[in-house]
């Protein structure tokens, strides 16, 4: 609702607004949802907030939500675009009469992902560690020989897409193949012509992200992955 203070402080409706949420909206944070909202209101009512100073009454602060996050990308970064469009806006925490509740910002998922090259079979293993710190480990054969990079690009698309499909839309994302997670970060060139289709198809999927951390870890940090890739490439062998 808009509204506008008349005499003796009281409010007079000016507008209401109203949307259901729908897709993948049904999954985001709770936080995230009143993100929506907030950004619902500012396309819909832009004139009223060209013309006028708005304060926006919150029970919890999607502003600082969406411009204290050091990389905003996807809807992050379209809604940090909006908010600087609505430069007269101002955010207040004080609701008389009411009690401000906290909304908890659950952390990113996370992945650790390893691929296992052999003579006989490949495997490639991904733990994804939820919100809440629930471990969902996967093993994946695959029947056509490659090598280690290559293993290792095909564990992360597959991995990708699984995460896609649950409706994962932040994760961090770990790997100990330092090649792999550099040529991600475009700080390596991909050179081998055999990885650059399974490059590009990683970044397709990555862009159906909102937001996303690819970092190299050491293998010694990633042992269960590795455990499940290699145990995955030990049943290739009775395939």
């Amino acid at each position: 609702m808009c509204a506008q203070e008349i005499e003796d402080r009281k409010e007079r409706a000016l507008y209401y607004l109203s949307r259901t949420l729908v897709g993948a909206e049904l999954n985001y944070l709770p936080i995230e949802k009143i993100c929506l909202a907030l950004m619902f209101a500012v396309q819909k009512l832009r004139y009223y907030m060209q013309a006028h100073t708005i304060h926006v009454v919150s029970k919890a602060d999607p502003i600082m939500y969406i411009l204290s996050r050091p990389v905003l990308s996807g809807r992050l970064a379209k809604w940090a675009v909006l908010l600087k469009h609505a430069s007269r806006v101002e955010i207040s925490d004080d609701l008389p009469g009411e009690e401000i509740f906290y909304v908890d910002v659950l952390p990113p998922w996370q992945m650790y992902f390893d691929g296992a090259a052999r003579q006989d079979g490949d495997g490639d293993g991904v733990v994804f560690v939820t919100p809440q710190n629930h471990l969902m480990p996967y093993v994946f054969t695959l029947t056509q020989l490659c090598t280690n990079n290559m293993a290792e690009y095909q564990t992360l698309i597959l991995s990708l897409q699984m995460a896609i499909e649950i409706g994962v839309r932040d994760m961090d994302i770990y790997a100990d193949s330092k090649l792999v997670v550099n040529q991600v970060l475009g700080e390596y060139e991909v050179k081998k012509e055999d990885l650059i289709p399974y490059h590009q198809r990683t970044l397709q999927l990555l862009n159906q992200l909102d937001d996303i951390h690819v970092g190299h870890v050491p293998r010694s940090a990633n042992k269960l992955a590795d455990a499940l890739a290699n145990l995955a490439a030990t049943l290739a062998l009775g395939a």
